[in-house]
């Protein structure tokens, strides 16, 4: 099984979610989603994202995250962001099309870059191991 990695700014993701009141219930679902990827590295509906470059393009990866608590179609759920590689999963961007970032092609692809290419990496641990 693959370690999960989850970018330290991840959680400012999720507050800013909270805050805004987007994608209600995401922060509930991620566990889910984490053993997701640690047991078998692909969530349903997954998707490369492409114009990152030569080095990333249709490396990295997101998927919808179906929230039970809102009622919405696919465009307007969770998204999240990762890249699989041989033993780890890395948790790129954790959100949705209602944040700007993510809506838009160029700023999702700066935001990507700039924090795949960081080492601020936390490791995400099973509570139930």
């Amino acid at each position: 099984m693959r370690r999960i990695l989850l970018h330290n700014l991840i959680t400012k993701d999720l507050e800013l979610c909270k805050k805004k009141k987007w994608h209600n219930g995401l922060d509930e679902e991620l566990p889910r989603v984490y053993k997701l990827l640690k047991i078998d590295s692909n969530l349903p509906g997954e998707s490369p994202i492409k114009h990152l470059g030569e080095k990333w393009g249709g490396k990295i990866k997101h998927a919808y995250v179906a929230l039970p608590k809102e009622n919405c179609g696919g465009r307007n759920g969770g998204r999240v962001v990762y890249i699989v590689e041989s033993d780890k999963c890395r948790v790129i961007y954790v959100g949705g099309h209602k944040d700007k970032r993510y809506d838009k092609q160029h700023s999702l692809s700066e935001l990507i870059l700039e924090r795949i290419e960081d080492s601020l990496w936390t490791e995400w641990i099973d509570d139930q191991d």
